[in-house]
């Protein structure tokens, strides 16, 4: 577990994105060595050029205070029909907070900012 005596954002700092409508919460204990899935959805097909954007984001994806948590190591990133699928391994977990929705939030703000949009996300336990 991290040190997460510190305040973190709010949902609704991050409520425009719209992930707040598709992620409620993962719906398996998320702790240190659990193996998920993240699949989303997107409105639009990507480029190329963002599609090594997104992948460096769920390789290199740091949070907290100081944005020096690395919550999660990615261990596969596929693009197939609109489909994002990210596969990680979580290597420290918060006891206060949910990094899956800070990664979601931020993901969300990269994919909107290009002008795309998330329709559908998935997140579920592999192993």
């Amino acid at each position: 577990m991290t040190d997460d005596d510190f305040d973190y954002y709010t949902d609704q700092d991050f409520e425009w994105t719209g992930v707040l409508n598709l992620y409620s919460g993962s719906e398996f204990s998320n702790q240190k060595g659990t193996i998920f899935r993240i699949g989303l959805l997107l409105a639009e097909d990507l480029e190329k050029s963002e599609l090594s954007i997104l992948k460096s984001l769920g390789q290199s994806w740091t949070w907290g205070e100081d944005r020096r948590i690395k919550a999660f190591e990615l261990l596969d990133f596929q693009y197939i029909n609109k489909k994002l699928v990210f596969d990680f391994r979580t290597i420290r977990k918060s006891q206060r907070y949910d990094e899956i929705k800070y990664f979601l939030f931020d993901l969300g703000a990269g994919i909107e900012s290009g002008g795309n949009k998330i329709e559908e996300i998935q997140v579920r336990q592999l192993k």
